[in-house]
């Protein structure tokens, strides 16, 4: 189907319409991939009607091909298919607006957030966090009291995209969230925004009884400045990840802090018993 598209004989649109619905996933997949292809043959107008099938597998792949085609007329009728009982169809409406990404676009998407199925959320989320629109992250904000694990998760790892500072305090507020998940989410996305309020409560979180934070907190140090002296105690530390994650965020900095930090490295060598992290700490000193 993909090749035939590939050739560009506009006459085959209409037999490849035919598969969106056909009973196969995969033959529907290649339809809407040939489709996207051939899209100046194709009328927007067909498939906006076809949203309206009893069909929701016709309905489903209507709606990605308008976004695949980048059908900005489409952009309401494909919103309004938010309303769907149809999960996979939703799940297809989140993928074409973030597509489009117009400002209506925009619109539905973030009334996706509010969606009464959370992977639908998730994926609404994850969306919006790849558009960098000013004023976008206070629809996010709102997710992070969401019940679900996992959209607080996405929404959390959205504003770390955005990178906007003024979610820093909530974000924080995050750190002491019940799902470890959530946490180290955070944490990588208090990295990414930066800014000194952030650093200080990853530091912070440096002091966690739970092994796996701590060593997510010790790599999202990583893109601060004058944390030497702080990371350098993690080297002695008796778990083999945390020692590692240490060791790759020193070895960037390997003359910093007035050499301590290869004086350190060299001098805890020879008294590494794990080979992994042997290895690193031996490639940084001969870097």
């Amino acid at each position: 189907v993909i090749g035939i598209s590939r050739i560009g004989d506009l006459r085959a649109v209409g037999p490849i319409k035919k598969l969106l619905s056909d009973e196969y996933e995969d033959v529907q997949e290649a339809a809407v991939a040939a489709l996207s292809i051939l899209k100046a043959g194709i009328s927007s107008d067909e498939l906006i009607k076809m949203i309206g099938s009893r069909n929701p597998v016709l309905r489903k792949n209507a709606v990605l091909v308008l976004g695949e085609i980048g059908a900005v007329k489409a952009v309401p009728a494909i919103g309004f298919a938010l309303k769907d009982d149809n999960i996979k169809v939703r799940h297809a409406v989140v993928r074409a607006l973030s597509m489009i990404r117009t400002d209506e676009s925009i619109k539905y998407l973030t009334l996706a957030l509010t969606d009464e199925n959370a992977d639908i959320r998730v994926s609404a989320a994850l969306s919006i966090g790849l558009i960098k629109r000013e004023g976008i992250s206070e629809s996010l904000v709102l997710l992070l009291t969401d019940t679900d694990d996992a959209v607080r998760a996405a929404a959390v790892k959205a504003l770390g995209e955005l990178g906007d500072k003024t979610t820093v305090r909530q974000l924080i507020k995050l750190l002491s969230d019940r799902s470890g998940f959530v946490v180290t989410t955070a944490i990588e996305s208090l990295s990414r925004i930066g800014g000194e309020t952030a650093r200080n409560a990853l530091v912070e979180m440096l002091s966690s009884h739970d092994n796996e934070i701590k060593r997510t907190a010790i790599k999202a140090l990583a893109p601060f400045n004058d944390v030497e002296s702080i990371i350098l105690p993690y080297l002695n530390d008796p778990d083999w990840a945390i020692r590692m994650a240490a060791v790759e965020v020193l070895c960037a900095r390997v003359f910093a802090a007035g050499g301590s930090v290869r004086v350190e490295l060299e001098k805890l060598l020879d008294k590494e018993e794990d080979p992994v992290v042997r290895k690193a700490m031996e490639e940084c000193l001969d870097a």
